[in-house]
């Protein structure tokens, strides 16, 4: 019997979407209850995290603490109704840097990261060069799209780029 070959990184990671879409098409079993529903959510994105973070370049950026370059941060961060409600309510830099209006640019990290759009948590470098932190990959828009319309029952409508 012949060995199975190793999975590509964009196979393990497409294997992780299905893995999400199908905590996210579950997740009326958190209740009726729509912040245990978009806990649940969050929950499933973290959790997708933890398992392809290592497939992805941002692991290297810095030993055990993830990228601080923020390169992927140089946008508005895609957001449905629900979070844009919530981001509205918290404090935002209006500098023109072009970074998320979230990105704290002297610690170089996210400065709402607990409650960072869904987006956020799941978008992932698996190329070989950081170009592509600013420029995605087809997997990985392919990652956000695959679930879009699976989130828009919790989130509320899929509203693009966060504008305040």
């Amino acid at each position: 019997m012949p060995a199975a070959h190793p999975l590509t990184i964009n196979e393990q990671v497409a294997r992780e979407l299905e893995r999400l879409k199908k905590h996210l098409i579950n997740a009326d079993r958190a209740g009726a209850d729509r912040a245990r529903q978009v806990s649940f959510v969050y929950r499933a994105a973290e959790s997708f995290s933890r398992r392809v973070f290592g497939l992805s370049l941002c692991r290297s950026e810095s030993e055990g603490a993830g990228c601080k370059t923020g390169q992927c941060c140089k946008c508005s961060p895609d957001v449905f109704a629900h979070e844009k409600e919530l981001l509205d309510l918290l404090p935002k830099r209006s500098d023109g840097s072009g970074f998320c209006p979230f990105f704290n640019l002297k610690k170089r990290n996210c400065g709402i990261y607990g409650v960072r759009p869904f987006a956020c948590r799941i978008f992932y470098n698996f190329a070989p060069s950081s170009y592509y932190c600013q420029n995605p990959t087809d997997l990985t828009l392919q990652l956000f799209d695959g679930v879009k319309r699976h989130l828009e029952p919790i989130l509320g409508p899929y509203l693009g780029g966060y504008r305040p």
